[in-house]
């Protein structure tokens, strides 16, 4: 396949007297966009909901009268994808991008898809039903883990991170989140269990006020990374695997 230079095509589009170069808020990303066009594009992760309740409620009888065993593809694309494809009445008149921002709002704030097995399945038969129903009561998820680690309260966390930020030999330290689970279990022997902590996402644990002062969150063209709160949103540096280093 041809690679190509990423300076070298932001370059070439900045050049190009048709299409105007903006810079994400929160990265090191950019998108190029037609001078000449309006811009309609849907924002995906908008919690605003725009759609009539009737659609909604036409949604829920459709979701949740799905055959028990079926799914929908787990990718918020390609499920809407299938959704379009299937021409159901109630998304009749939409596109596709609003069709893609209705699953959002079906999965995050409605409640009426939710994820198994990487797969979307009515929220009431879904493991993100189980797990918000264990954030809900502050219990761990079950996992092979159990028993072997010091289970993770806001005080350890704290305290760990703290370490991690004091210990680290990188210029500029930071943390993948994908990689904070095995960052802890392998230099604290701290297992961190997002339910036992009243959330049901990873991500949302790094946004409470509690963590504030030992670290903030980053959207990176690497994915979501935990810096140290005196650096800047986009000022990074290399991304190491986690910056890990097991020799303290």
């Amino acid at each position: 396949a041809l690679e190509i230079d990423l300076k070298d095509l932001r370059t070439a589009v900045e050049a190009c007297a048709s299409i105007r170069v903006e810079e994400a808020d929160t990265s090191a990303d950019w998108s190029a966009l037609l001078r000449d066009r309006p811009e309609t594009f849907v924002d995906l992760y908008s919690l605003v909901d725009r759609y009539p309740e009737k659609m909604w409620r036409e949604a829920e009888r459709y979701f949740s009268s799905l055959p028990a065993g079926s799914s929908l593809p787990g990718g918020r694309f390609a499920c809407s994808q299938e959704l379009v494809k299937m021409k159901i009445p109630f998304l009749e008149g939409y596109s596709l991008g609003e069709v893609c921002h209705i699953v959002q709002l079906a999965i995050s704030k409605r409640k009426l898809l939710g994820y198994t097995s990487g797969m979307l399945l009515p929220y009431c038969r879904s493991e993100s039903c189980r797990k918000d129903q264990r954030a809900l009561n502050l219990h761990p998820c079950p996992g092979r883990n159990r028993g072997r680690f010091v289970l993770a309260t806001w005080s350890t966390l704290r305290n760990c991170i703290r370490r991690f930020w004091e210990t680290s030999r990188a210029k500029q330290p930071c943390i993948p989140l994908s990689n904070i689970k095995h960052m802890l279990r392998t230099r604290y022997q701290v297992e961190l269990s997002e339910t036992a902590l009243g959330y049901s996402k990873l991500s949302d644990i790094f946004l409470d006020a509690r963590l504030a002062d030992v670290c903030s969150p980053s959207q990176t063209t690497y994915g979501y990374m935990l810096v140290p709160p005196s650096v800047e949103p986009g000022q990074e540096g290399g991304v190491t695997e986690a910056g890990i280093d097991d020799t303290n």
